[in-house]
């Protein structure tokens, strides 16, 4: 069987993808976001504090209101923060592209499969 296309022009398109998405204003200004909130100590704080009462919880067998209750006050806290709320939805933005671009390589490789 003839190739298509071949294995180093795949690899160059690829690339090519990898680069538009990097060079996307939608993608830039998320990575500029994440920077300022892995820079951002209060927020570092309080993700943190959130994983060791998520894990506190877990051991409980989500039997401990107590811990339940502090946990629910400092995602409301963390999500108050407008700058881990920004980031949040830029985030979600970005992974809907994300999906939709690998969505459309799937389906671009089932037609080709399937024909």
């Amino acid at each position: 069987m003839e190739k298509l296309v071949s294995n180093e022009e795949i690899l160059g398109k690829a690339l090519e993808l990898v680069k538009e998405i990097k060079n996307d204003k939608e993608y830039r200004e998320y990575i500029t976001l994440r920077d300022k909130v892995k820079s951002n100590k209060e927020i570092m704080e309080r993700i943190d504090n959130i994983k060791t009462l998520q894990k506190q919880y877990i051991k409980s067998a989500y039997l401990d209101d107590e811990i339940k209750v502090k946990l629910d006050k400092e995602l409301r806290e963390l999500e108050g923060i407008s700058l881990y709320k920004e980031y949040v939805l830029k985030e979600k933005k970005i992974n809907n592209i994300l999906i939709s671009i690998k969505e459309g390589i799937n389906s671009s490789f089932d037609n080709i499969l399937n024909k």
